[in-house]
Order: structure tokens, then sequence, then C-alpha cells
């Protein structure tokens, strides 16, 4: 089965290079050694793998109400981030990949993000959330979770110090 490693990718994934010890690259070849990508049968699949030793650092923590958080764009992307200051990553011995069966060559899937870490849900304003159900596991996730707010990661002006998608926790209300 062929993987494919698209110009988009490699240039998404340049913000997240520094999150892996020996950088994402090497930990990809490292999990296609491993056999990781061998069973790949769904129209996307999102793996996580677990090392005996640490893989990178970790960017998504749980919050509290004494955490500052922001929300902001991230670089090339259109969707506001749930972001958390003043904090350090941790190690992280997972990594997730996500990947799509390829619409241009058979039997081969394209590599989507991947980044030290285990499961995570889509985020509130992600286009490709399916129906409510995926929106409410979204909101209920990303309510008391954040990225590690790195400012070369932002893109400039996006800042805003309250959360621009309120609007779509009237889902949760009649939950």
């Amino acid at each position: 089965m062929e993987l494919i490693l698209t110009d988009h990718l490699r240039s998404h994934m340049a913000c997240h290079d520094k999150e892996f010890l020996e950088g994402w690259e090497k930990t990809f070849e490292q999990l296609r050694s491993k056999g990781t990508f061998d069973y790949l049968k769904g129209d996307v699949e999102r793996i996580v793998t677990t090392f005996d030793t640490p893989i990178g650092y970790s960017m998504l923590l749980e919050t509290t109400d004494d955490d500052e958080i922001i929300y902001a764009k991230r670089l090339e992307r259109n969707l506001y981030t749930r972001f958390i200051k003043g904090k350090e990553p941790g190690y992280s011995y997972q990594v997730m990949c996500i990947l799509k069966k390829s619409q241009q060559v058979n039997d081969a899937y394209e590599l989507i993000t991947m980044y030290p870490g285990g499961n995570s849900e889509k985020e509130p304003e992600d286009l490709h959330i399916q129906d409510k159900e995926e929106m409410k596991r979204s909101l209920l996730f990303w309510r008391n979770r954040a990225l590690i707010y790195i400012k070369e990661n932002i893109e400039p002006g996006s800042e805003k110090d309250y959360c621009p998608y309120q609007n779509l926790f009237y889902i949760l209300e009649d939950s």
C-alpha cells in the first residue's frame, strides 16, 4: 500500500516538527517500519501508536478556570483553536496519525496529520464535522482542553480573549 505525503502536509507539519524528539518524518518512518499502516481499510483512519520511550511533547492539556485561555487561528488554518498560555508541554509516548483514502491513487492513503499525543476530537469549527453527535463530542472535549500557545504558530492579528464559536454550545443544552 502506498502512503502519500503531499506538499500541503509537509507545509502543515512544519509547525508540528519540533513537537517530535526526532522530527515528524523520522517518526513517520519508524511507524511505517513497525507496520503501523499495513492494515488500513476505512475511508479515514485514526491510529494511536504507543512507544516504549518518549516520542515527543504533548501540546494538548486539560484546563481549569484559573488558566489563561485565548482563541486564535493557527497558521494555514481558517478556524479558531483554544490555547492555554504560560504552560509547558510534557513528554508523550503516543503518536496520533490521521490518514484518508486517496481519491486519485488506488490502494493508497494520504497522511493528513500526525502529532505526539493520543485521541482527540475535531475542533468545533471544523467543516468536516459530520453530524450533531460529532459536534457534541467536539464541544465536550474542547471546553476543558487547549493547545499550548506558541506565538510562532499563530496567525498574526487573530487572537481573541473570548470564544468566537460560543453560539455552538447551545447544542449541548438539549443533551
